[in-house]
């Protein structure tokens, strides 16, 4: 009975001792092996990002204009808008009116009652002339003739003043070869002018077979300058009161931003200068970037996204680039109702600059790595890949391989590498050196 005591109580001791055993050599391999973190390769085009500041610059923009009569100005009674706004077709933008209109209504109608009165003193006095068929036809004729070669002569002036310019010379038939589309357009007008003026010159020649009495004619001359001063007084009053009218308020042509402002209330315009200026239709402003510190290439297409960086980032790219005026490159960035909408408005955003990240993709797919997992300088670059083993009794042991690798690309923490590594895990970030064939554990946070 003593014996068979002694005997399980050695077993058990021995079952302890090896329990020991095995716990101070796991301890002592769990010490001595170096850790390392896993990851996985996975395929994808490299990004790099850089973080750019925009102004908002309204690059389509077409000009509000207003043709006015010589010595005729408006005066600006109010401005409605500022730079950036947003406006709607038909929206009033600027009111103004005709400067010193009641002088000037006051002028035309003054001149036109002259030459009424005119006119009727001079049918009075000449109640007891008798104009015939002839005598009228006549005097169509010789006023047709003047005002013929009067055309004729200005047209010409044109013309030449137009070839002259273009360097060219006049030509028979056809146009000058080179001639610009306002040449050829003066070109024809002459040739009308010129060809109105011989059938005006015809009509004169049959006409002058008659003689008029000088007393007709001076009727007729008087009583033609009269009319033609009444007219000319009706016209312009006319026309003076439909530009006041017209002028009350000037309404936007069509949906868009109000991309300039050259007028302020008060302002006197004499019509060669716009206005304001509003975005093309169907236009958006853009987002420019000063672009001379950027390494890379900038080409139209590229990706450029608003917060880049958080769950509600907008997407848009690159349309255009160019050089500004002191020949610094920059980019033009789409701006869309959806960026607009994120900082507010148009009007806000010419208040301050809007950060935006342009993004570089690599036009090909290549294996992405956490950059610590990629070893070596220059062209010596490698990865530690791990292989698994059973152990001889019982778990898994890990072993790491070194494999050379061509680096592509590094940007932001994450390196692109040329080989496949998909069926690998890659060792990196272990808590001490390792080398080639070494045995390792998994380091778990």
């Amino acid at each position: 009975m003593d014996l068979k005591k002694f005997a399980i109580r050695g077993i058990v001791i021995l079952a302890a001792f090896v329990a020991l055993c095995l716990f101070f050599s796991g301890t002592i391999r769990t010490i001595t092996t170096p850790k390392v973190q896993l990851t996985g390769a996975k395929r994808g085009k490299l990004e790099e990002r850089v973080e750019l500041s925009c102004k908002l610059v309204f690059s389509q923009k077409e000009p509000v204009e207003i043709d006015l009569p010589e010595d005729i100005t408006l005066t600006v009674t109010r401005v409605n808008v500022r730079e950036g706004y947003s406006v709607k077709a038909g929206d009033v933008v600027v009111e103004a009116k005709v400067t010193n209109y009641e002088q000037l209504r006051k002028r035309y109608q003054d001149a036109y009652d002259e030459a009424s009165e005119a006119l009727i003193i001079l049918e009075n006095k000449n109640r007891g002339i008798r104009v015939t068929r002839r005598d009228q036809e006549y005097a169509d004729a010789y006023f047709g003739l003047r005002d013929a070669r009067r055309a004729a002569v200005n047209a010409e002036l044109e013309m030449e003043m137009l070839l002259s310019r273009e360097g060219l010379k006049r030509v028979e038939t056809g146009y000058p070869e080179g001639a610009s589309d306002e040449l050829k357009a003066a070109i024809d007008a002459w040739r009308a002018a010129a060809q109105a003026k011989s059938d005006a010159q015809k009509a004169m020649d049959e006409a002058a077979r008659y003689t008029v009495e000088e007393s007709v004619w001076t009727y007729i001359s008087e009583q033609r300058e009269n009319r033609q001063k009444a007219a000319e007084a009706e016209a312009s009053l006319r026309e003076l009161m439909e530009l006041n009218d017209r002028v009350q308020a000037f309404a936007a042509p069509h949906d868009g931003y109000i991309a300039e402002i050259a007028i302020k209330e008060g302002d006197v315009c004499d019509g060669s200068q716009p206005l304001y200026c509003i975005t093309a239709e169907g236009k958006l402003p853009v987002l420019r970037a000063d672009v001379s510190e950027v390494e890379r290439t900038v080409s139209e297409g590229m990706t450029a996204a608003l917060n880049a960086d958080s769950y509600d980032a907008i997407q848009t790219a690159v349309v255009d680039t160019g050089a500004d005026a002191e020949g610094k490159p920059y980019a033009d960035i789409e701006l869309t109702e959806q960026i607009i909408r994120s900082r507010g408005s148009v009007y806000a955003m010419l208040q301050e600059e809007t950060p935006m990240t342009l993004i570089f993709r690599a036009r090909e797919a290549s294996t992405l790595l956490p950059t610590n997992a990629v070893r070596g300088s220059g062209d010596d670059r490698y990865v530690f890949t791990v292989e698994q083993n059973n152990a001889a009794f019982g778990g898994n042991t890990l072993k790491v391989h070194k494999m050379s690798v061509k680096v592509i690309g590094e940007y932001g923490g994450t390196t692109a590498v040329q080989e496949d590594l998909s069926y690998y895990s890659i060792a990196y970030g272990e808590d001490r050196a390792i080398s080639d064939g070494d045995v390792v554990m998994e380091y778990l946070k």
